[in-house]
C-alpha cells in the first residue's frame, strides 16, 4: 500500500470512529475517497463540534441555536450527541418550517393571488406532508391527482397555482423529473431532444384537469345522460336511436315540467353573484378534455387545431389501466422507481441541500448525455433513495451522518461547469429566511413549536364553504327556483324602485341638469339593493348566522395578544429611564409594521413570499414566480437593514433573548463572550480575544454594543461555516 491509499485509509477509520455507525454513511465517505484519490485531492479537515452544532441547526431546523441549546450540546460526553442531536432536529418543527421554506421555493407557493383561501390551504397541507414524512412518491402523487373542492385537501394548491395548463406541465415536469421542456411549448427545442408535439403529447395527460371553479351544473340530467351514452346510440339501428331519443325526451319534459326556460336563467343569473365565494377553490378532472395544437403550429406531422392524444417521451411507456384516468397513469409514471429521472432529481436536489452543490448541476436542466460528477456515488444515491421508500428524513440523517457532511467547508466557489469533488460541504451564505429565522431565536428563543399550529378560523371558513354547495345540491334546480320565486316580489320591487329614479335622472339629464353625483348614488344603491337581494338568497339557504360569515368573507385570525412581546414589567421598572425609552421603541418596533408579526414568528408563518420592502425580500427570498429563484447575493439595502431592522430591535430590546444572556454575564468580556456564544455558537479565538481587550479598553460600556454591531453585520454571522 502506498503513502496516499495509507493516508486515505486513515482517515477512513477515523472517520468511522468519529461518526454514527450507519453503514450508509460510511458507504458515501467511500465512494468520495476514491473521488479524491483520483483527483489527487485530500479532504477538509474535521468541523469542530462549535461550528457542527450551529450547521446542523441552520441546516436541518433553518435557524441559529439558541444559547441553551448550543452549551447543552458542547457540555454532553454522549459520544453519539451528533447522530443523537440529527435526529432530534429532523424531528422537530424546526424541521418542518426550514423544509417548508425549501419546498415552497421549489413549488412557488404564492398566497397573493385570486383564491387566497386555497392558497393557505395549500401551504398548511404542505407543512403537515412534511411533518409526517411523507414519502416523496407519495407526495408526488397527491399533488398530481388531487380532485375535490379545498375542503377536501389544501393540496389542489397545486393546480391552481398556474391558470394555463400547458405552464403547468412544465413546471411540473421541470421540478420533479429535472428536465426543461418549456420552450418546446412554442416550437421544437433548440438544445435538446423535445419537439413541440413531444410537449402536446405530454401536456395532454394533465390538460384535463379544470380549476375555474364552475360550481353547481344546472344542466337537466337528461342532456347529460344522452352525452354518456353516446357509443350506446350509435351502436343502434335508426328507428331504435328514434325511439331512444323519445323516451329521453319524454324523461325530460317530466323532470322540466315545473321548470320553466325563465324559472331557470333567473336561478342562474342570481346564482352567479351568490356562488362568488366559492370561485378558485377546486379541481376537477375532465377525462375527455385533451389540447389542441396551437394556430401556428408549423410542423409536418399534424396541423394545426388537431387534438393530441397522450404518450410518454421520456423513459417507459404510461399505461393507462382499466378505471384510470389519464392523469392517475400519468402520476403513477411520474413517481414510479423504474422512471429515469424522477428519483435522481429528489436525490440531487437533497443532496445538493446538504452539500451545497449537486452531483448534477444544474438540478434542473438534465438532458440524455448528463453525467454526475461522481457517478457510482449517483447511482448508489438513486438506490439508497428507493431502499428508504423516498423517505426524505431517512435520506437526509445519512447525508449529515457522513464523515464528509461534517469536515469544514470548502470556501473556493465552484465555477458553473468545473466539477467540485466533495472534500466537504460548500459554504454558503444563509438564506434569507434563515437569516430572519435566527433573529427571532436572538430575540425569542425557540418558537419552533408555533409552526404547525392549525388556523382555525381557515378551516371555519372552508367548512362554510362545503355547507354552502352541499346545501346548493341537496335543494337542487327546483328549490332554488323556489327561493328565487319566493324573493322575487322584492326584487321586482327593487327595481322599480331604480328604473323610476333612473328615468327621473334620465329627464333631467335632458334639461341639462348636472346628474353625475346622483347618478352615483344611484348606482351605489342599486348595488346595495343587489346585495341585500343575494343576501336573502344565502339566509334562505344557509340561515342568518351562517350566511352573514359567508357573506364576509374569508378574514385571517389577527395576531393574539399573547403572542405580542412580552417582558417582565419588574425588568421594566429596574432600567433607566433612557433603557425604558429605547426598549419601548424596540417593543413597538417589534409588534407592528411591515414585517407582520415582527420578530415573534418565523419565516414560515409570513406572508408567502413576504411582501416586496420587507426583511425577507431585501434579503433575497424568492418572489416564487420561477423555480428556486431567491438570491444570496449581498447589497447595501442589506447593511442598511441588519442595522435599523430587526437587528436593531435585537441589539436596543433589554426584553430580547441575546440581551437578557448578555445582562446576566458580569465583567465586558464575560458580556463579549456571552455574545460570541449567542451568535457563532463558540468562544472568541485568541487573536479575536487579542483585539477584543483593546475595544474594551478603548471603548468601556460601549463596547459590548460596537462587538455586536460588527458580529451581527459580519460574514461569520452570515453563513453557514
Amino acid at each position: 500500500m502506498n503513502v496516499t491509499r495509507l493516508l486515505f485509509a486513515c482517515l477512513l477509520t477515523s472517520a468511522a470512529l468519529r461518526a454514527a455507525p450507519l453503514p450508509e454513511s460510511q458507504k458515501i465517505d467511500q465512494f468520495l475517497s476514491q473521488g479524491w484519490e483520483k483527483a489527487g485531492l485530500k479532504p477538509n479537515p474535521p468541523a469542530s463540534d462549535e461550528v457542527l452544532v450551529r450547521r446542523f441547526y441552520l441546516d436541518i431546523a433553518g435557524r441559529i441555536p439558541t444559547l441553551d441549546e448550543a452549551q447543552a450540546y458542547m457540555s454532553s460526553k454522549d459520544p453519539q450527541r451528533r447522530a443523537k442531536l440529527i435526529d432530534t432536529l429532523l424531528d422537530s418543527d424546526g424541521y418542518t418550517s426550514h423544509m417548508f421554506n425549501y419546498w415552497a421555493d421549489v413549488l412557488r407557493l404564492t398566497d397573493n393571488v385570486k383564491g387566497r383561501i386555497t392558497a393557505e390551504a395549500y401551504e398548511e397541507w404542505l407543512k403537515q406532508q412534511i411533518k409526517a414524512n411523507t414519502p416523496f412518491d407519495q407526495f408526488v402523487k397527491k399533488l398530481l391527482t388531487t380532485e375535490g373542492g379545498v375542503w377536501d385537501s389544501g393540496s389542489i394548491g397545486f393546480w391552481q397555482r398556474d391558470e394555463n395548463k400547458l405552464d403547468h406541465l412544465a413546471y411540473t415536469v421541470q421540478v420533479f423529473l429535472g428536465t426543461s421542456i418549456v420552450c418546446a411549448q412554442c416550437h421544437n427545442h433548440p438544445f435538446d431532444k423535445w419537439s413541440q408535439m413531444d410537449y402536446y403529447h405530454m401536456a395532454a395527460f394533465t390538460y384535463g384537469m379544470d380549476t375555474k371553479s364552475r360550481g353547481v351544473d344546472f344542466k337537466n340530467k337528461a342532456s347529460k345522460f344522452v352525452e354518456l351514452d353516446k357509443k350506446v346510440v350509435q351502436a343502434m339501428s335508426k328507428q331504435e336511436q328514434k325511439a331512444y331519443r323519445a323516451k329521453l325526451q319524454s324523461q325530460k319534459k317530466g323532470e322540466d315540467s315545473n321548470l320553466s326556460k325563465e324559472d331557470m336563467q333567473q336561478v342562474k343569473r342570481t346564482m352567479q353573484d351568490v356562488m362568488k365565494p366559492l370561485r378558485y377553490t377546486s379541481a376537477e378532472w375532465q377525462d375527455g378534455k385533451l389540447p389542441s395544437l396551437p394556430a401556428d403550429y408549423k410542423y409536418p406531422d399534424a396541423k394545426p387545431g388537431e387534438k393530441v392524444e397522450p404518450k410518454t417521451v421520456l423513459g417507459q411507456d404510461a399505461v393507462i389501466k382499466p378505471g384510470e384516468t389519464r392523469l392517475q397513469a400519468f402520476a403513477d409514471w411520474m413517481a414510479n422507481p423504474e422512471n429515469p429521472r424522477f428519483t435522481t432529481v429528489i436525490a440531487n436536489r437533497m443532496w445538493k441541500k446538504a452539500f451545497g452543490v449537486g452531483l448534477i448541476e444544474p438540478v434542473d436542466e438534465m438532458t440524455d448525455s448528463t453525467v454526475a460528477s461522481n457517478p457510482a456515488l449517483m447511482d448508489y444515491l438513486n438506490k439508497l433513495m428507493i431502499e428508504n421508500k423516498y423517505s426524505l428524513k431517512s435520506f437526509l440523517r445519512v447525508l449529515y451522518n457522513t464523515d464528509t457532511y461534517q469536515r469544514a467547508a470548502s470556501t473556493q466557489e465552484v465555477a458553473l461547469g468545473e466539477t467540485y469533488h466533495f472534500t466537504g460541504p460548500i459554504l454558503r451564505r444563509m438564506s434569507a429566511e434563515q437569516i430572519w429565522d435566527s433573529f427571532v431565536t436572538l430575540s425569542k428563543g425557540n418558537v419552533d413549536d408555533t409552526v404547525d399550529d392549525e388556523n382555525t378560523r381557515l378551516h371555519q371558513y372552508l367548512g362554510d364553504l362545503s355547507l354552502f354547495l352541499d346545501t346548493i345540491k341537496s335543494k337542487g334546480p327546483e328549490g332554488l327556483v323556489q327561493i328565487a320565486k319566493e324573493g322575487r316580489a322584492k326584487l321586482d320591487a327593487n327595481q322599480k324602485k331604480i328604473d323610476e329614479k333612473k328615468a327621473r335622472l334620465d329627464a333631467q339629464k335632458a334639461k341639462g341638469i348636472d346628474t353625475t353625483d346622483k347618478a352615483k348614488e344611484l348606482a351605489k344603491e342599486a348595488s346595495s339593493l343587489r346585495k341585500s337581494s343575494e343576501k336573502d338568497i344565502l339566509v334562505a339557504l344557509l340561515g342568518q348566522g351562517r350566511a352573514d360569515d359567508l357573506r364576509k368573507g374569508y378574514q385571517p385570525e389577527k395576531p393574539e395578544k399573547d403572542k405580542r412581546t412580552k417582558f417582565d414589567r419588574k425588568a421594566l421598572e429596574n432600567m433607566t429611564k433612557e433603557q425604558r425609552k429605547e426598549f419601548l421603541k424596540a417593543y413597538q418596533r417589534s409588534n407592528s409594521g411591515k414585517d407582520f408579526l415582527g420578530l415573534t414568528s418565523r419565516a414560515s408563518e409570513q406572508p408567502s413570499p413576504a411582501r416586496p420592502g420587507t426583511f425577507l425580500r431585501t434579503f433575497g427570498q424568492s418572489d416564487r414566480e420561477l423555480i428556486q429563484n431567491a438570491s444570496d447575493d449581498a447589497s447595501v439595502p442589506q447593511a442598511l437593514t441588519l442595522l435599523n431592522g430587526p437587528a436593531a430591535d435585537v441589539i436596543n430590546n433589554p426584553a430580547s433573548k441575546l440581551n437578557q444572556a448578555i445582562a446576566k454575564a458580569g465583567s465586558p468580556s464575560d458580556k463579549i463572550a456571552t455574545l460570541y456564544q449567542s451568535l457563532l455558537s463558540r468562544a472568541p479565538t485568541a487573536d479575536e480575544q487579542a483585539i477584543l481587550n483593546t475595544v474594551i479598553q478603548e471603548r468601556g460600556d460601549n463596547a459590548v454594543a460596537d462587538v455586536t454591531h460588527a458580529l451581527i453585520t459580519g460574514s461569520q454571522f452570515l453563513f453557514v461555516q
